[in-house]
């Protein structure tokens, strides 16, 4: 991204030091909507507690026209100006709006002709994250959020924290996090996550994990097999959280576990009634199955009341 199609503003004031990887920083794309102001300032908010830079971009398209008996088709030169100094003014509001939670956070931002699917991705560095605003929607359309954020979880292999302006708590204070696990390596990714930032922003971390009795009708010696599910459940739980309870009391980070009998995404949706943030881990797909997340995963996204971290699992 760079050439004539790029452009960066000037940077306010630098923190003194950093304490991510070289390079890091936390990317937040702007469309000139309050969806994207409101992820601005939860992408400043976390810069600021992981001491990274904030990184503002802001994706543009041009119209492209045909004539009759014409090969080909032509962008109009002014037209194209125009679009692009729109997107500068995205950009300068929201460096703006970013100021206001963190004054002093260095900035540096992109207007670039490219989609913000592609681009996103491109703008983050190992050890940063991306964050994106969404709307979220109602009726039958109630489990698809929109397509940019759907996309940018499932290309990104750093972090994605998805917020709705439809989130009743969409603050960038950080108080409680939730974060759910399976036993799984991925699940495992995402608890280091959200222990992290727990111990950053001093928030308190409710370690959930859920498990079903797969039986609907009534069997011979039911209660023996729900009392053996729920114990293999709470050693799975006990395991995943032993990996950071060694270090919470020292930390500052207090932490608390939750073991449900429910479907995973209904019990964590419910368990972050009260939650400032709700991390959950994504395997990740090829092909076709990855323009969709995980039904745990896309249900989290459209119906927690708060923002949503989606973790990646590492690529092995």
């Amino acid at each position: 991204m760079g050439g004539d199609d790029a452009e960066c503003m000037k940077n306010p004031p630098a923190v003194d030091s950093a304490s991510g990887a070289d390079g890091a920083r936390v990317v937040v794309g702007v469309d000139g909507s309050e969806n994207a102001l409101v992820a601005v300032e939860w992408a400043a908010a976390e810069a600021a507690r992981r001491r990274l830079p904030l990184r503002i971009v802001s994706c543009y398209s041009v119209p492209f026209y045909g004539e009759p008996g014409m090969i080909g088709t032509y962008a109009i030169e002014n037209q194209v100006e125009a679009i692009k100094n729109e997107h500068e003014g995205f950009v300068h509001t929201a460096i703006e709006r970013a100021a206001r939670v963190a004054v002093h956070l260095k900035v540096d931002s992109i207007v670039t002709l490219g989609s913000p699917t592609t681009v996103l991705p491109q703008a983050v560095e190992c050890g940063g994250e991306v964050v994106v605003g969404a709307a979220g929607r109602s009726g039958r359309l109630a489990d698809v959020i929109g397509s940019t954020a759907t996309a940018v979880c499932h290309h990104t292999a750093e972090p994605v924290v998805v917020v709705r302006t439809t989130s009743s708590r969409k603050g960038s204070s950080l108080k409680k996090i939730v974060v759910g696990t399976d036993g799984s390596e991925c699940a495992a990714e995402a608890l280091r996550w959200a222990y992290e930032e727990a111990r950053l922003a001093g928030a308190s971390l409710v370690v959930l994990h859920c498990w079903q009795y797969p039986y609907g009708d009534p069997v011979s010696g039911e209660e023996d097999v729900r009392r053996r599910m729920q114990a293999d459940a709470s050693a799975q739980l006990a395991d995943a959280v032993a990996r950071v309870s060694e270090r919470a009391e020292e930390d500052g980070v207090t932490l608390s576990t939750r073991l449900v009998e429910d479907l995973p995404g209904k019990a964590i949706i419910a368990t972050a009634a009260d939650a400032d943030l709700v991390v959950v881990g994504s395997r990740g797909r090829g092909g076709f199955t990855s323009l969709l997340l995980g039904s745990v995963s896309r249900s989290v996204v459209q119906h927690a009341p708060c923002p949503v971290a989606v973790i990646r699992q590492p690529a092995t």
